[in-house]
């Protein structure tokens, strides 16, 4: 394999411009915002008009989508009685409830969370999440290993226990 491949990804070259634009995002788009508000100070278009007529019609179709829901909630809430509402906050409060214990109990099972390939004991690697990994991570914190035994080959996910970044807490002995 070529040495290349090996390297980690802050070692590989990176073209001057991609570095520069890494260091400086924010400050470019900054100076982007900058400019186009003197250009719109100064244009001799109607760019403004036009502008500022699309905002008071998305502000207007906003303003009545707020209104219509506002008036079919209360039309709802006029039909319910008294048991329709207590039941659904208790309802959602209690589904709130369950899915705080599943979270609670994920982060604190040791099969889980253990820094241990779980078909063969070895130690694991952190690698980059997938899409799906990400997306389970907004309701548990997840990260993606692997066993760091060549001939195991395990990849999964691991309960995280902590929000910050590092690696998952080892093993009990």
């Amino acid at each position: 394999m070529p040495e290349e491949s090996h390297r980690h990804r802050s070692e590989r070259q990176r073209s001057p411009f991609l570095l520069f634009f890494k260091t400086y995002w924010v400050e470019i788009l900054i100076a982007v915002g900058l400019v186009l508000a003197v250009f719109l100070l100064f244009e001799q278009m109607n760019i403004r008009g036009m502008l500022s007529g699309w905002a008071i019609a998305a502000g207007n179709l906003g303003l009545n989508l707020v209104v219509r829901l506002i008036n079919s909630l209360v039309g709802f809430s006029a039909r319910l009685g008294l048991s329709e509402l207590i039941a659904i906050p208790m309802l959602i409060g209690v589904v709130i409830l369950l899915i705080w214990r599943i979270r609670w109990r994920l982060r604190n099972t040791p099969a889980l969370v253990d820094a241990h390939c779980p078909q063969c004991g070895g130690g694991l690697q952190r690698v980059h999440r997938q899409f799906a990994d990400r997306a389970v991570s907004i309701f548990v914190p997840v990260r993606r290993y692997r066993c760091t035994n060549r001939d195991c080959g395990w990849s999964g996910m691991r309960v995280s226990t902590h929000s910050g970044r590092g690696r998952a807490k080892p093993a009990p002995q």
